[in-house]
This record gives structure tokens, C-alpha cells and sequence, in this order.
């Protein structure tokens, strides 16, 4: 029995390391940033839901983007906000050139919020090229520019990078555990996009065809789902069109945001991001199972060390092997975006990733979340 359980250990930690290696070879054969210059027309699309705090910061980083205004179209999206954040957005279009607001009073049945929000906005907007980013993201000047030189002939989407503001994250142990974290969700971004098998992105920074959009009907069988506005749309112009899905890691792309403040917040926002698990892809669900299974095997084998089930010699290959895959990839991923890490932390980081996985995978398949005020079920 003792031998099987260090079998079972074993292989899985190598399926996992294997995995990481790949991704760090996806990485690696990312295709360069787009070098094309490409003057589309452009609709940048914003969602405020009770987002007072963030109107004036993010309207003056529009105002300093470099964009034909012929060819820019900004639209500014009241998500039925109670705040001070509609009379706020009213002021700009007086100040930004091609800005409209567009207010939405109620919800519609079966069609998730800020989806509803996005699709409102999507058909009306004028622009070829959709680029979408969030109240607290903070673009550059030439983010339009960069964004839209990925989009070569067959490209259909482009994902964009989207740290932690330094400015905002500070340097306090939780904040640098933090960035690490954060940074590897746009590792795997990146590397899966290497791979040809994109699997996910995140909305502060993403741009896609209008004409995919509609192609697609929108977001189709996921417009109920209170999340994934960004990566289950990708999943859908991966797996039903013939698209092409390219990651920009050109610095100039970068959209920066602000970390979670407050405990709270951060708690709802992991269960958020876990509870789509169930409605991805059999194949991506299955490698989240997988995934999953590991960080229990890792967690539960002190115990079994404790009582002679499992060698220490087996645990310490164990370890080895994920410290060394983790390291590998993030490193990896830190030299392609540009973004430094603290090294010295990887292994905490390492360390606290499996407690991590644990909790936020058991409970975002059991408790709601909250979002911008409201409770919501999750994925399943």
C-alpha cells in the first residue's frame, strides 16, 4: 500500500510539472507583439457600476490617449448605479471628444448584468474593433495603438495584460504574495495563447471584432452567468469560429489596476473567478480537476508521512518538483511581461498556493459571492 501511494504521488506531481514545463515552452513561442500599422476604427467600452471613486482618474487617462478622433469612439456604460457616478459621467463627453454615455435603469431577465451592459453597448457602438477595460484600469497613452496591432487578418481577438498597479499594491508582504499570485493568471493567459489553446483572460484589457461578436450572437448560452464576460467569450470564439486568439505582451498594452483593498473583496473576487470551474470545457475542466487533485495530494501528505503512509523521500521529490516547475514558469512569465517579481517569495508563494487552491476551489461550488454590492449564485 505504501508503495502505491508514493506511485500515485509521484506520477501526479510529474503530470503537473509537465504541465507547467509546457506552458513555460508556450511562453517562450509566444508570437512577437504586432508590428503592423493598423488605423481600425475603435470603440473603447467602460461598465460603471457605483464607481464614483474611479470616473475622474480613468476619464483623464482617455483624455491622454494618442488615437485618431476620427477613428475613436469611447462609450461610458451607467450600469444602474445609486451613487454619484452618473452625474460624474455625464460631465464627460463635454470634455472627451467622441464620448457618449449610455444609462441603463433595469436588468433584463435571463441576461446577467454587466453582460447586458456590455451587449447594449457592443450594438451600439461604431467601432470595428471592440477594446474593453474596466473603472479601475488605468491604460497607457498608446494602448489603443499597441492593442489593435495584433490584429492581422485572421487575428479575431487580442488578450491584454493587466497588472497590479505598483503605485496602488504598495510593498507589504500581502501585496507582493498578491502580485505574484495575479501575475500567474496572466502567465497561463500567455501561455496557453502560445500554445494555439487559449484558455483564459480578464476584461480590464481585451479587445475583439465587433463583427465575432455578433457573428457568435453574443454571449450566447453564458449571458446568464454572473461572471465571465471575458473568458467564457473567449471560449466561444475558440471552440466555434476559426479566429485567431493572440496575447500582447508589448508594455505599451499594459493596463494597470488596483488590487483588492480589503479582505472581503479579495475573498469575493477569488470565489468569483473559481466558480465558472464546471462550465468551462470537459478537456479544461478535467486539467482543473487534475489540477485540484494535486494540491489535496500535496496537503494531505504530512499526515501521511505521519503515520508511514508516504516516504519522506517521496515527499521531498515532491516538493522539489513543484518548487521547481512553479519557479520556472513565473520566472519565465516575468521576463516576457516585463514584470518583475520578488524571487525571494516564490517559494512562500509556492507554498501558500495549495491551501489557496483548497479553499477558494471548494467554496466557489457552494457559496455565492458578491459583486458591486450585489449576492449572486455561482457558475453552477
Amino acid at each position: 500500500m505504501n508503495a502505491l501511494i508514493d506511485v500515485i504521488y509521484v506520477v501526479v506531481t510529474m503530470l503537473y510539472f509537465g504541465s507547467l514545463l509546457l506552458m513555460t515552452r508556450g511562453l517562450r513561442i509566444l508570437p512577437a507583439s504586432g508590428n503592423q500599422v493598423l488605423i481600425p476604427s475603435v470603440t473603447v467600452i467602460v461598465c460603471f457600476h457605483n464607481e464614483e471613486k474611479n470616473v475622474r482618474e480613468l476619464t483623464e487617462c482617455l483624455k491622454n490617449i494618442t488615437y485618431p478622433q476620427e477613428k475613436l469612439e469611447i462609450l461610458l456604460v451607467n450600469d444602474r448605479s445609486t451613487d454619484h457616478t452618473g452625474d460624474l459621467l455625464e460631465r464627460i463627453p463635454g470634455e472627451l471628444t467622441g464620448c457618449r454615455v449610455i444609462e441603463i435603469k433595469d436588468l433584463q431577465d435571463d441576461f446577467a448584468p454587466k453582460k447586458y451592459a456590455l451587449d447594449l453597448a457592443i450594438r451600439q457602438a461604431g467601432g470595428e474593433i471592440i477594446l474593453l477595460t474596466d473603472a479601475d484600469g488605468r491604460p497607457g497613452k498608446n494602448w489603443i495603438y499597441s492593442m489593435v496591432s495584433e490584429f492581422g487578418e485572421n487575428v479575431g481577438m487580442v488578450i491584454g495584460h493587466a497588472p497590479y498597479s505598483e503605485s496602488a499594491a504598495g510593498n507589504t508582504l500581502i501585496n507582493q504574495l498578491l502580485r505574484i499570485e495575479y501575475i500567474s493568471h496572466s502567465a497561463v493567459a500567455a501561455a496557453t495563447a502560445g500554445l494555439g489553446f487559449p484558455v483564459t483572460c480578464v476584461g480590464t484589457n481585451l479587445a475583439y471584432r465587433r463583427a465575432v461578436y455578433l457573428q457568435l450572437g453574443g454571449f450566447g448560452p453564458f449571458r446568464h452567468i454572473h461572471t465571465g464576460d471575458d473568458d467564457l467569450f473567449l471560449q466561444r470564439i475558440r471552440d466555434e469560429t476559426k479566429w485567431k486568439i493572440r496575447y500582447n505582451f508589448d508594455p505599451q498594452s499594459f493596463v494597470p489596476n488596483a488590487p483588492p483593498r480589503i479582505i472581503k473583496q479579495f475573498h469575493n473576487q477569488r470565489i468569483r473567478y473559481a466558480s465558472k470551474g464546471f462550465i468551462y470545457p470537459a478537456r479544461f475542466t478535467a486539467a482543473l480537476t487534475i489540477f485540484y487533485f494535486f494540491n489535496l495530494l500535496l496537503f494531505t501528505a504530512p499526515f501521511l508521512m505521519a503515520v508511514k503512509l508516504l516516504a519522506p523521500s517521496a515527499f521531498i521529490i515532491i516538493a522539489l518538483l513543484k518548487l521547481s516547475a512553479d519557479y520556472l514558469f513565473l520566472t519565465a512569465a516575468s521576463k516576457i511581461l516585463k514584470y518583475p517579481l520578488p524571487v525571494w517569495m516564490l517559494p512562500l508563494a509556492s507554498l501558500l498556493h495549495v491551501p489557496y487552491v483548497l479553499y477558494f476551489g471548494f467554496l466557489a461550488n457552494i457559496r455565492p459571492f458578491e459583486w458591486g454590492g450585489v449576492r449572486y449564485r455561482t457558475g453552477v
